[in-house]
Formats: structure tokens, C-alpha cells, sequence
């Protein structure tokens, strides 16, 4: 199985893979001209290689991540079923901020957004899966460490805003779910959930689907229903009251 991934920053919107393959790539919601992967599993595997190779940057990344054989297995572990909570983090507009600050301000910006992150992620236990350059991937073994993981995320972010007058717009998405884990890596459909979710928040905000937030020590809003692209049955969410 194959695992695709844009490299948002090399992305220069030419289209080629939507072209190519419209079912598995279709334009970043949020971002304009920015390409996003929607479905994989929807293409053969080289009508979605031919795609990536027809990005003129090369941003598209293809990886193998499923069915493999047993000799490539050795040290990763056989795949399996568990049950995580999954977070996608990601920089609001950060093509803009690029473009605004200069390469050398937003490589100094983003360093900091990394150990920030980062630093949340493991004092709440959490498994970094993927950075994607402006935002990352990462594993929870509960809902509750997720959730207060988010939380506290967004609260170092508005005190970086507070007392040196600027931080990034970060949005996360927070989804339980089952999966398939090999090795570090998790595939399926609760990670396409979680990572949809992500992407249907705001700056600033913690999208989390309703059952992941529910009984949890945050205060949520109201429950609202929203159609998951690529999916078939629509998924109840809350934002999570952070301040």
C-alpha cells in the first residue's frame, strides 16, 4: 500500500496531480492553489506514482507503508490493530507568512513553532508520527492526553503572542480511532478522519470529533455535523475551549 504526502512548501499549484488523478488530490482547503491528498486508496498505484512524477517540484512524496512483505518487516514489527487518538497540527496560511517575512525569518519562526510543539508532545506522552513542514502527526494513547496536549499547544501559543507579539496560527484536529500500525506509522480511515478534521478548523481552534472530546475536564460548544471529503458518512465535532 502507498502513502502520499505534499510538501505544501515545493507545492507551486500546476495541477498536474489533479489532473492526473483527481479522486487523490484536490486543492488544500483553506490554502489556495496548494495541492492536498484526499484518497489514495481510490487510484492504482501508478496512476498515483505517474501523478508525483508529473509534479514539476517534486513535492508530492509517495511512501510504501502497508502489506509488506515479511523480510521488510523485520524491525518494524507485523502490522496490527490498535487503538489511538490522533492529532494533526498546521500552520494557518503559512505560504503567506513565507512570502511576508523572507525565507530567513520564517526558518528561524519555525524552529521555534517545533520545539514548542514538541515539547507539548512529550510532556503528554505523545508519538510524533510525521512532521510536514509546517505542522505534524502525532499519536496519542488516550483521548484525554490529546485533548490536553491541544490545549496546551494553543495557551503557548497565545503567550508567545502576549509577551513577544507574534506566534503563528497553528489549527489542530483531535480524533480517536482505530488503525493499522507498522512500525512508527499508522494508516486507515481514522487517520484520513483525524487529518480531515484538522482541516475543517480555524486558526487557533481545537476540532475535535465529538466522541473524542466527550467527558473530557474542557468545556466544548455545541455539537455540529460536517460532511468529511472523501468519506461517505458525515462526523459529528466540538470545538474544545482552550482559554
Amino acid at each position: 500500500m502507498l502513502r502520499a504526502r505534499v510538501d505544501r512548501h515545493r507545492c507551486v499549484a500546476a495541477g498536474n496531480c489533479i489532473s492526473i488523478a483527481p479522486t487523490a488530490f484536490d486543492w488544500h482547503a483553506g490554502e489556495a492553489f496548494k495541492a492536498d491528498v484526499i484518497d489514495v486508496e481510490s487510484v492504482e498505484d501508478e496512476l498515483l506514482r505517474e501523478a508525483a512524477l508529473a509534479c514539476p517540484t517534486q513535492a508530492i512524496v509517495i511512501e510504501e507503508v502497508d502489506e509488506l512483505l515479511p523480510w521488510q518487516l523485520r524491525g518494524k514489527g507485523a502490522p496490527r490493530r490498535v487503538e489511538r487518538t490522533f492529532m494533526f497540527t498546521d500552520i494557518v496560511k503559512s505560504t503567506n507568512l513565507i512570502e511576508a517575512m523572507g525565507d530567513e525569518a520564517w526558518e528561524s519562526l519555525i524552529r521555534w513553532h517545533d520545539e514548542a510543539l514538541r515539547s507539548q508532545f512529550t510532556a503528554h506522552r505523545g508519538d510524533e508520527v510525521a512532521a510536514t513542514g509546517d505542522g505534524f502527526f502525532v499519536a496519542f494513547e488516550s483521548p484525554d492526553e490529546a485533548i490536553a496536549c491541544a490545549v496546551a499547544i494553543q495557551r503557548r501559543l497565545a503567550d508567545q503572542r502576549r509577551t513577544q507579539g507574534f506566534a503563528p496560527q497553528v489549527r489542530i484536529g483531535v480524533h480517536a480511532a482505530g488503525a493499522t500500525q507498522v512500525g512508527q506509522n499508522f494508516t486507515g480511515k481514522g487517520v484520513h478522519e483525524a487529518s480531515r478534521i484538522a482541516g475543517l478548523a480555524e486558526g487557533g481552534e481545537i476540532l475535535a470529533s465529538r466522541e473524542t472530546a466527550a467527558g473530557g475536564r474542557f468545556p466544548v460548544s455545541d455539537v455540529r455535523t460536517v460532511d468529511i471529503r472523501g468519506m461517505a458518512e458525515p462526523i459529528e465535532v466540538v470545538s474544545v475551549d482552550w482559554r
